[in-house]
């Protein structure tokens, strides 16, 4: 018997740029809403300060990360796919992070970025499970909770 695939598979490289897109659009919103409409009711966040194993542990972290003066931008430098399934996609993304004021302008220096996720399909949006984002060589006692 041969094996077929009923859904044809994503494309990783748009599934994880748009994931990305609509992220840096939900934070730049402030929206706390927005920006849990993004991610999967499994949700586990690893970030710079702090590792959040549930969704309200991730929940109350992305709160923090949103209540900070200005906003996160991040610069995606290089999205690489490393899983692509029908309804998960993993992914690894190496880039800079930092501040912008009100105003739109930098808010201190951009630090390089690392990251990792893995996007579930759920309801017929991409939505993420998994969030590891860090600086590297940043202690995690350091000034925010990027």
């Amino acid at each position: 018997m041969r094996w077929c695939r009923l859904t044809p598979m994503p494309d990783p490289q748009h599934v994880a740029r748009d994931i990305l897109e609509r992220l840096q659009n939900a934070f730049v919103s402030k929206d706390p809403v927005e920006v849990a409409e993004l991610f999967d009711d499994q949700l586990v966040i690893f970030g710079t300060a702090a590792e959040n194993l549930d969704r309200t542990q991730s929940d109350e972290y992305v709160a923090g990360v949103l209540s900070q003066p200005g906003t996160v931008r991040w610069g995606w430098d290089q999205v690489v796919p490393v899983l692509n399934e029908p309804d998960v996609v993993v992914f690894a993304v190496v880039g800079t992070v930092g501040f912008e004021d009100a105003q739109g302008q930098p808010a201190g220096e951009r630090d390089a970025f690392r990251l990792t996720c893995v996007a579930v399909a759920r309801h017929g949006n991409w939505r993420l499970r998994h969030f590891h984002g860090s600086i590297p060589g940043r202690s995690p006692t350091a000034q925010s909770a990027r």
